[in-house]
Protein backbone atom coordinates (compact mmCIF):
# COMPACT_ATOMS: atom_id res chain seq x y z
CA UNK A 1 0.00 0.00 0.00
CA UNK A 2 2.10 2.95 -1.04
CA UNK A 3 -0.01 6.14 -0.48
CA UNK A 4 1.39 9.14 -2.47
CA UNK A 5 1.38 11.01 1.21
CA UNK A 6 2.61 9.59 4.36
CA UNK A 7 -1.09 10.41 6.32
CA UNK A 8 -4.00 11.18 5.08
CA UNK A 9 -6.84 13.53 6.23
CA UNK A 10 -10.63 12.79 4.44
CA UNK A 11 -13.60 14.53 4.77
CA UNK A 12 -16.96 13.56 3.82
CA UNK A 13 -19.55 15.81 2.69
CA UNK A 14 -22.80 14.23 3.14
CA UNK A 15 -22.58 10.48 4.30
CA UNK A 16 -25.31 9.08 2.07
CA UNK A 17 -25.15 5.31 1.45
CA UNK A 18 -22.36 5.92 -1.24
CA UNK A 19 -20.34 7.86 1.34
CA UNK A 20 -20.74 5.81 3.76
CA UNK A 21 -20.11 2.60 1.75
CA UNK A 22 -16.55 4.42 0.66
CA UNK A 23 -15.63 5.53 4.08
CA UNK A 24 -15.97 1.29 5.31
CA UNK A 25 -14.19 0.21 2.36
CA UNK A 26 -11.55 2.47 3.00
CA UNK A 27 -11.55 1.66 6.47
CA UNK A 28 -11.50 -2.10 5.77
CA UNK A 29 -8.37 -1.61 3.25
CA UNK A 30 -6.44 -0.09 5.75
CA UNK A 31 -7.00 -2.12 8.41
CA UNK A 32 -6.04 -5.22 5.86
CA UNK A 33 -3.20 -3.62 4.12
CA UNK A 34 -1.69 -2.34 8.21
CA UNK A 35 -2.35 -5.88 9.68
CA UNK A 36 -3.71 -4.44 12.68
CA UNK A 37 -6.36 -1.66 12.93
CA UNK A 38 -3.79 -0.15 15.48
CA UNK A 39 -1.77 1.33 13.01
CA UNK A 40 -4.34 3.09 10.97
CA UNK A 41 -2.99 6.26 9.04
CA UNK A 42 -5.86 8.01 7.67
CA UNK A 43 -8.41 10.50 9.57
CA UNK A 44 -11.79 10.65 7.94
CA UNK A 45 -14.78 12.94 8.76
CA UNK A 46 -18.58 12.18 8.62
CA UNK A 47 -19.71 15.31 8.04
CA UNK A 48 -23.95 15.27 8.01
CA UNK A 49 -26.57 17.89 9.24
CA UNK A 50 -28.12 15.89 11.66
CA UNK A 51 -26.75 13.49 14.81
CA UNK A 52 -28.68 11.04 13.62
CA UNK A 53 -27.28 10.75 10.96
CA UNK A 54 -24.35 10.38 12.15
CA UNK A 55 -25.71 7.13 13.79
CA UNK A 56 -26.61 5.87 10.90
CA UNK A 57 -23.35 5.84 9.37
CA UNK A 58 -21.95 4.61 13.11
CA UNK A 59 -24.37 1.48 12.47
CA UNK A 60 -23.70 0.52 9.06
CA UNK A 61 -19.39 0.76 10.23
CA UNK A 62 -20.01 -1.49 13.16
CA UNK A 63 -16.73 -1.94 14.98
CA UNK A 64 -14.56 0.68 13.17
CA UNK A 65 -17.25 3.82 13.77
CA UNK A 66 -14.49 4.84 16.45
CA UNK A 67 -12.23 5.55 13.67
CA UNK A 68 -14.53 7.77 12.01
CA UNK A 69 -15.00 11.82 13.69
CA UNK A 70 -18.28 13.62 13.39
CA UNK A 71 -19.26 16.64 11.98
CA UNK A 72 -22.63 17.60 12.43
CA UNK A 73 -23.29 21.23 11.73
CA UNK A 74 -21.59 23.22 8.67
CA UNK A 75 -19.47 25.35 11.16
CA UNK A 76 -17.96 21.92 12.08
CA UNK A 77 -17.82 20.95 8.27
CA UNK A 78 -15.71 24.01 7.84
CA UNK A 79 -13.44 23.07 10.44
CA UNK A 80 -13.32 19.41 8.91
CA UNK A 81 -12.84 20.49 5.58
CA UNK A 82 -9.78 22.99 7.21
CA UNK A 83 -8.31 19.94 8.44
CA UNK A 84 -8.08 17.86 4.93
CA UNK A 85 -6.50 16.78 2.69
CA UNK A 86 -9.10 15.10 0.58
CA UNK A 87 -12.98 16.45 0.23
CA UNK A 88 -15.58 14.32 -0.93
CA UNK A 89 -18.59 15.65 -2.02
CA UNK A 90 -21.38 12.92 -1.39
CA UNK A 91 -24.10 15.70 -1.26
CA UNK A 92 -27.57 15.65 -3.55
CA UNK A 93 -26.35 17.60 -6.60
CA UNK A 94 -29.27 20.37 -5.45
CA UNK A 95 -27.30 21.01 -2.49
CA UNK A 96 -23.59 22.41 -3.94
CA UNK A 97 -25.20 26.08 -3.71
CA UNK A 98 -25.03 25.78 -0.32
CA UNK A 99 -21.63 24.36 -0.07
CA UNK A 100 -20.36 27.21 -2.39
CA UNK A 101 -22.20 29.97 -0.52
CA UNK A 102 -20.37 28.90 2.98
CA UNK A 103 -16.96 31.37 2.70
CA UNK A 104 -15.31 29.65 5.16
CA UNK A 105 -15.80 25.93 3.66
CA UNK A 106 -15.36 27.40 0.31
CA UNK A 107 -11.98 28.67 0.64
CA UNK A 108 -10.50 25.78 2.98
CA UNK A 109 -11.11 23.74 -0.38
CA UNK A 110 -8.53 26.02 -2.18
CA UNK A 111 -5.45 23.82 -3.14
CA UNK A 112 -7.46 20.12 -1.68
CA UNK A 113 -8.00 17.31 -4.06
CA UNK A 114 -12.41 17.39 -4.48
CA UNK A 115 -13.61 14.85 -5.30
CA UNK A 116 -17.07 15.23 -6.94
CA UNK A 117 -19.71 12.42 -6.01
CA UNK A 118 -22.14 14.31 -7.67
CA UNK A 119 -24.65 12.95 -10.22
CA UNK A 120 -25.27 14.60 -13.30
CA UNK A 121 -22.20 17.45 -12.62
CA UNK A 122 -19.46 17.82 -14.32
CA UNK A 123 -15.97 19.13 -13.15
CA UNK A 124 -16.63 22.52 -14.46
CA UNK A 125 -19.73 23.39 -12.80
CA UNK A 126 -18.29 22.35 -9.46
CA UNK A 127 -15.54 24.80 -9.68
CA UNK A 128 -17.76 27.12 -11.38
CA UNK A 129 -20.12 27.04 -8.49
CA UNK A 130 -16.90 28.03 -5.71
CA UNK A 131 -15.57 30.18 -7.99
CA UNK A 132 -18.98 32.14 -8.91
CA UNK A 133 -19.46 33.13 -5.31
CA UNK A 134 -16.74 34.43 -4.14
CA UNK A 135 -14.50 36.81 -6.21
CA UNK A 136 -11.61 36.02 -4.33
CA UNK A 137 -11.56 32.43 -6.14
CA UNK A 138 -9.66 31.47 -9.04
CA UNK A 139 -10.94 27.91 -11.11
CA UNK A 140 -7.15 26.92 -10.64
CA UNK A 141 -7.21 27.13 -7.34
CA UNK A 142 -9.48 24.47 -7.21
CA UNK A 143 -8.54 20.78 -8.04
CA UNK A 144 -11.77 18.86 -8.80
CA UNK A 145 -12.17 15.55 -9.97
CA UNK A 146 -15.29 13.53 -10.57
CA UNK A 147 -15.88 10.11 -9.61
CA UNK A 148 -18.50 7.68 -10.11
CA UNK A 149 -18.44 4.77 -7.44
CA UNK A 150 -20.45 1.57 -7.00
CA UNK A 151 -21.73 -0.42 -3.92
CA UNK A 152 -19.37 -2.67 -4.23
CA UNK A 153 -16.91 -0.61 -2.11
CA UNK A 154 -18.21 -0.86 1.07
CA UNK A 155 -16.70 -4.97 0.12
CA UNK A 156 -13.41 -3.77 -1.61
CA UNK A 157 -15.02 -4.47 -4.88
CA UNK A 158 -16.30 -1.04 -6.48
CA UNK A 159 -16.28 -0.35 -10.02
CA UNK A 160 -14.81 3.09 -10.02
CA UNK A 161 -14.89 5.64 -12.86
CA UNK A 162 -12.83 8.56 -12.74
CA UNK A 163 -13.09 11.36 -15.56
CA UNK A 164 -10.39 12.17 -17.61
CA UNK A 165 -10.91 15.99 -16.99
CA UNK A 166 -7.92 18.77 -16.83
CA UNK A 167 -9.63 20.23 -13.67
CA UNK A 168 -6.72 18.69 -11.09
CA UNK A 169 -3.00 18.21 -10.67
CA UNK A 170 -1.44 15.31 -11.52
CA UNK A 171 -0.58 14.93 -7.78
CA UNK A 172 -4.46 15.07 -6.95
CA UNK A 173 -4.62 12.40 -9.87
CA UNK A 174 -2.83 10.34 -8.66
CA UNK A 175 -3.84 10.14 -4.88
CA UNK A 176 -6.90 10.13 -6.42
CA UNK A 177 -6.72 6.97 -8.33
CA UNK A 178 -4.40 5.31 -5.00
CA UNK A 179 -7.91 6.07 -3.16
CA UNK A 180 -10.47 4.26 -5.03
CA UNK A 181 -7.54 1.43 -6.37
CA UNK A 182 -8.27 0.81 -2.46
CA UNK A 183 -12.04 -0.33 -2.75
CA UNK A 184 -11.49 -1.90 -5.90
CA UNK A 185 -10.76 -1.58 -9.80
CA UNK A 186 -10.24 2.10 -11.36
CA UNK A 187 -11.36 2.77 -15.26
CA UNK A 188 -11.11 6.22 -16.99
CA UNK A 189 -13.09 8.13 -19.23
CA UNK A 190 -13.58 10.91 -21.07
CA UNK A 191 -15.83 13.07 -18.76
CA UNK A 192 -18.41 13.79 -21.79
CA UNK A 193 -19.59 10.29 -21.64
CA UNK A 194 -19.51 10.22 -17.62
CA UNK A 195 -23.43 10.43 -17.48
CA UNK A 196 -23.99 7.72 -19.52
CA UNK A 197 -21.34 5.30 -17.87
CA UNK A 198 -23.41 6.90 -14.54
CA UNK A 199 -26.51 5.50 -15.94
CA UNK A 200 -25.57 2.58 -17.84
CA UNK A 201 -23.99 1.31 -14.25
CA UNK A 202 -27.17 2.03 -12.24
CA UNK A 203 -29.41 0.38 -14.38
CA UNK A 204 -27.19 -2.50 -14.93
CA UNK A 205 -27.27 -2.95 -10.48
CA UNK A 206 -30.97 -2.53 -10.35
CA UNK A 207 -31.99 -4.90 -13.23
CA UNK A 208 -29.38 -7.41 -12.11
CA UNK A 209 -30.88 -6.88 -8.53
CA UNK A 210 -34.52 -7.36 -9.82
CA UNK A 211 -33.25 -10.69 -12.17
CA UNK A 212 -31.96 -12.37 -8.77
CA UNK A 213 -35.09 -12.10 -6.96
CA UNK A 214 -37.05 -12.97 -9.62
CA UNK A 215 -34.72 -16.52 -10.06
CA UNK A 216 -34.65 -16.77 -6.25
CA UNK A 217 -38.67 -16.77 -5.73
CA UNK A 218 -38.93 -19.00 -8.43
CA UNK A 219 -36.10 -21.71 -6.93
CA UNK A 220 -38.04 -21.14 -3.23
CA UNK A 221 -41.65 -22.01 -4.93
CA UNK A 222 -39.74 -24.92 -6.41
CA UNK A 223 -38.58 -26.19 -3.55
CA UNK A 224 -35.15 -24.87 -2.98
CA UNK A 225 -34.62 -23.09 0.62
CA UNK A 226 -34.03 -18.96 0.35
CA UNK A 227 -30.66 -19.03 1.60
CA UNK A 228 -29.48 -21.63 -0.72
CA UNK A 229 -30.84 -20.12 -3.59
CA UNK A 230 -29.93 -16.51 -3.00
CA UNK A 231 -26.24 -17.92 -2.94
CA UNK A 232 -26.49 -19.91 -6.05
CA UNK A 233 -27.86 -16.73 -7.94
CA UNK A 234 -25.26 -14.65 -6.35
CA UNK A 235 -22.68 -17.12 -7.03
CA UNK A 236 -23.64 -17.67 -10.72
CA UNK A 237 -23.40 -14.02 -11.22
CA UNK A 238 -19.96 -14.11 -9.79
CA UNK A 239 -18.68 -16.78 -11.71
CA UNK A 240 -20.45 -15.48 -15.24
CA UNK A 241 -18.55 -11.52 -14.64
CA UNK A 242 -15.42 -13.22 -14.29
CA UNK A 243 -16.13 -15.56 -17.93
CA UNK A 244 -16.67 -11.61 -18.86
CA UNK A 245 -13.46 -10.08 -17.74
CA UNK A 246 -11.36 -12.89 -19.33
CA UNK A 247 -12.46 -11.98 -22.94
CA UNK A 248 -15.59 -13.78 -23.39
CA UNK A 249 -18.83 -12.22 -24.73
CA UNK A 250 -22.35 -12.78 -24.02
CA UNK A 251 -22.95 -14.82 -27.16
CA UNK A 252 -19.93 -16.85 -26.75
CA UNK A 253 -21.11 -17.36 -23.23
CA UNK A 254 -24.78 -18.36 -24.40
CA UNK A 255 -23.48 -20.49 -26.87
CA UNK A 256 -21.34 -22.56 -25.01
CA UNK A 257 -24.04 -23.26 -22.12
CA UNK A 258 -26.63 -24.05 -24.77
CA UNK A 259 -26.53 -27.78 -26.26
CA UNK A 260 -29.52 -29.09 -28.40
CA UNK A 261 -32.57 -29.20 -26.15
CA UNK A 262 -30.69 -28.10 -22.95
CA UNK A 263 -31.63 -26.25 -20.37
CA UNK A 264 -30.04 -22.73 -20.69
CA UNK A 265 -31.33 -22.59 -24.46
CA UNK A 266 -35.17 -23.19 -23.19
CA UNK A 267 -34.77 -20.40 -20.62
CA UNK A 268 -33.73 -18.71 -22.70
CA UNK A 269 -36.10 -18.71 -25.02
CA UNK A 270 -38.83 -18.51 -22.19
CA UNK A 271 -37.13 -15.30 -21.47
CA UNK A 272 -37.52 -13.64 -24.91
CA UNK A 273 -41.35 -14.17 -24.82
CA UNK A 274 -41.34 -11.82 -22.24
CA UNK A 275 -39.36 -9.21 -24.58
CA UNK A 276 -36.71 -9.10 -21.95
CA UNK A 277 -33.85 -7.72 -23.82
CA UNK A 278 -35.70 -5.05 -25.51
CA UNK A 279 -37.16 -3.68 -21.89
CA UNK A 280 -33.74 -4.10 -20.55
CA UNK A 281 -32.37 -1.90 -23.40
CA UNK A 282 -35.20 0.58 -22.86
CA UNK A 283 -34.89 1.06 -19.63
CA UNK A 284 -30.52 1.85 -20.05
CA UNK A 285 -31.65 4.57 -22.11
CA UNK A 286 -34.05 6.12 -20.80
CA UNK A 287 -31.68 6.03 -17.71
CA UNK A 288 -29.17 7.92 -19.42
CA UNK A 289 -31.58 10.17 -21.16
CA UNK A 290 -32.80 11.44 -17.67
CA UNK A 291 -29.22 11.64 -16.17
CA UNK A 292 -28.20 14.05 -19.30
CA UNK A 293 -31.26 15.64 -17.99
CA UNK A 294 -30.03 16.04 -14.62
CA UNK A 295 -26.88 18.66 -15.67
Amino acid sequence: MDCPQERLNIAVLGCGFMGTAIIKGLLTSIRQSNGSSDDFTMQISACVRFQESFERVQKALGDQAHRVQSATHLHAWAQAVDRADVVMLGIPPAELKSISENMPLCKSLRGKLVISLLAGTSCKQVTDAFVHNDQMNKANQFNVIRVIPSIGAQNLDSVTMIADAPYAGDDHKALCDWIFRQIGSVHYLPEHLMNEATATHATCNALTMIAVDAITDAAVAEGIPRAQAMALAAQSLKSAAGLLQNGMTPESMKESMSVPKGITINAVMDLEKGQVRSAASDATRNAIRYTRNMA
